[in-house]
């Protein structure tokens, strides 16, 4: 049986604390920036400890302070510099839209938020239709998808309505209007080009005779 000090698994195994020893300092200089991504991410709760919403306000000017306080860091250490600037110039080229959820109600966070919540108005309408592919539903609706409750009852829906001044009311169906003629032209334009190229010239030769009639 060969000796301890001379057993080649023992060599092997002595060479895991010397690469440990080796890559120690740039370890702990990952392990450092880590902590940045994550009290970053942090900052942007939408909620504080105690389950209170947050101003954007108060985040922006969080978020700024820990901006300021990574530019700090990157003057005294050098090698952080290349990640500060990184972090900084992504949070500052994103600044216009980082805030909008706190300004927003119930308006997610975060893109991950934003795929379950399609995700999941996908899956109802999938449900309900029957149909696999539900694109034309959210290209017809559009932002007005938001708006739909599945959890609530007919009451509840009634009782929200009524909430609608009727003014908001016309103005919210004149725009869905106006998507649905948008849909509609591209429709026609894609599986009846002929008869639209025809009801196109139509309108022209109106327009220019009118025009020429004045």
């Amino acid at each position: 049986m060969p000796e301890k000090r001379g057993h080649p698994l023992l060599a092997t195994l002595l060479t895991i604390p010397r690469l440990r020893l080796r890559y120690a300092q740039l370890y702990q200089r990952v392990e450092r920036q880590r902590t940045w991504i994550i009290e970053l991410a942090q900052l942007f709760e939408v909620q504080d400890k105690l389950g209170h919403p947050r101003t954007a306000r108060q985040v922006k000017r969080e978020v700024a302070a820990f901006l300021k306080r990574l530019e700090q860091t990157a003057r005294e250490r050098p090698d952080d510099r290349p990640v500060v600037a990184h972090i900084v110039k992504e949070v500052r080229h994103r600044w216009w839209g980082l805030f909008t959820c706190y300004r927003v109600p119930n308006l997610p966070s975060s893109n991950n938020g934003l795929e379950i919540f399609f995700k999941d108005l996908k899956h109802h309408q999938r449900r309900i239709t029957g149909r696999k592919a539900v694109h034309e539903f959210m290209l017809r609706y559009g932002p007005f998808a938001a708006f739909i409750d599945y959890a609530e009852t007919f009451d509840d829906l009634v009782k929200r309505l009524r909430q609608v001044s009727p003014a908001d009311f016309v103005k919210a169906r004149v725009a869905l209007q106006k998507v649905e003629t948008r849909l509609k032209k591209l429709y026609r334009f894609r599986h009846h080009p002929k008869e639209y190229y025809q009801a196109l010239e139509t309108r022209w030769e109106k327009a220019v005779a009118a025009r020429q009639a004045r």
